[in-house]
């Protein structure tokens, strides 16, 4: 016997966009929580930033450098 789906396939098709939409946030997510990629990425938007937002950036990097992992720099 095939399974009896009480939901119609456009809410299938909306149930497998959101939970593909939540896993590229969670991946977003867990990326930008390395310091590294967002001192990455303030390097990046510095070619692209006016007087005010460099200053942002280089808030942001000197805030994220002291959160790195210096134990293996010695390599």
């Amino acid at each position: 016997m095939h399974p009896y789906y009480t939901t119609s396939f456009a809410d299938r098709e909306m149930f497998a966009y959101n939970d593909r939409v939540a896993k590229q946030k969670a991946e977003l997510e867990r990326v930008l929580a390395q310091p590294e990629q967002r001192i990455k990425f303030c390097f990046e938007f510095l070619s692209h930033a006016d007087e005010g937002m460099a200053k942002k950036c280089y808030d942001g990097i000197a805030k994220y450098s002291d959160n790195l992992d210096w134990s293996e720099a010695h390599y």
